[in-house]
């Protein structure tokens, strides 16, 4: 199981960088129409459209599992490092986290650099890169979660479980057009950065992490049952975006709504990886190295895939309207970039600085 969580991790990084190509695939689709077609922006005329559907697709199926895998990978080997009480070590907390501190600010500073944009608010500062001040709250608090996750897992994953659920309803509800005092103020508390967002994934990894041997054998006996309930949640979570884009009106729903359906595609997608180990997937040892790398493609994904694709704005605005191509590109920006990096700076010159910039 351990060698098919670092294929899960790698898969989790190209996912990633599939994720924000496919949103620079509707900026261009919707904002920077102008650039290649007589049309005023935003333009939403290509909504229905097969580019439309892929970009959705994308989002929906394959963006919705990087972060609750690089969670549930990173609770699992929590519980690995853990004692027999369950927790895992105050100096091996201090050092996992640390590694994570500069590169965050780096990057961060280096994001809004690239914009040419000022954050307005903490919170600005902190959803940029919103997984890792996410990740340094849970090791924070994984000295407390750990012991509760061995001894009453099944309690603890149903309080995580309906934690996680209050974030996510919350701004469900607002959608449906639900502004109550309740609801606002759990959204207010809630941001993405926050640990109750995302609590429940990196519960499931500590759960799974304690209880190895039970839980691979109840892998191998729903393996297809959870192929299944894959395929379901997957054609589910199209419904469900596409009832809600409907409910809303007019405005486009946007290419972040998360649903209660996509949240139980992720699981089931990070499940069913680990059901099948004995199946050896396409490239498995380049993302099984994707999986060792996976912090440096997270923090350069996104500032490769801008700098691309406002290059292709100005240099060949046509691109932008053929999809079939634009987005392979920004892909293939998205993961080669990050990894070519950080070969570069694991070069003897330069392998000093390496920590700095990717952790």
């Amino acid at each position: 199981m351990i060698r098919r969580l670092l294929t899960l991790n790698g898969l989790a990084s190209v996912a990633v960088a599939f994720h924000h190509a496919a949103a620079y695939g509707f900026l261009a689709l919707f904002n920077w129409a102008n650039a290649y077609r007589d049309v005023a922006v935003p333009n939403y005329d290509m909504i229905g459209s097969p580019a439309y559907y892929y970009l959705l697709g994308v989002r929906l199926l394959i963006g919705s599992y990087a972060i609750p895998a690089f969670l549930i990978v990173s609770g699992f080997y929590v519980a690995f490092a853990a004692d027999g009480n369950g927790r895992m070590a105050w100096k091996a907390i201090w050092t996992r986290s640390k590694k994570f501190v500069a590169p965050f600010i780096i990057w961060t500073l280096f994001f809004f650099a690239m914009q040419r944009a000022l954050p307005r608010s903490l919170n600005d500062v902190l959803r940029a890169y919103y997984y890792i001040p996410l990740i340094i709250q849970l090791y924070l608090l994984s000295p407390w979660l750990g012991p509760l996750a061995k001894k009453h897992w099944r309690l603890f994953l149903l309080v995580t479980f309906l934690i996680q659920f209050a974030s996510e309803g919350a701004s469900y509800l607002r959608l449906l057009g639900v502004s109550t005092a309740w609801v606002n103020l759990i959204i207010a508390f809630t941001p993405t950065w926050f640990f109750p967002s995302r609590l429940f994934f990196f519960a499931i990894g500590l759960v799974v992490g304690f209880q190895r041997k039970p839980f691979g054998d109840w892998l191998k006996k729903q393996k297809y049952m959870l192929l299944g309930a894959l395929i379901l949640f997957a054609a589910l979570s199209f419904v469900e975006y596409l009832w809600v884009d409907n409910h809303i009106g007019e405005r486009w729903l946007g290419p972040s709504f998360i649903g209660i359906f996509r949240t139980a595609y992720a699981i089931l997608f990070c499940f069913v990886v680990l059901a099948f180990d004995k199946v050896k997937l396409p490239f498995e040892k380049k993302l099984g190295e994707f999986g060792t790398i996976s912090l440096g493609i997270y923090l350069v994904n996104t500032p490769a895939i801008y700098l691309t694709s406002s290059l292709i704005y100005k240099q060949a605005p046509a691109v932008l309207g053929r999809q079939i191509l634009y987005q392979p590109i920004l892909t293939a920006a998205g993961l080669f970039v990050p990894f070519l990096l950080i070969k570069l700076f694991n070069t003897p010159r330069l392998k000093r600085y390496s920590s700095l910039l990717f952790g």
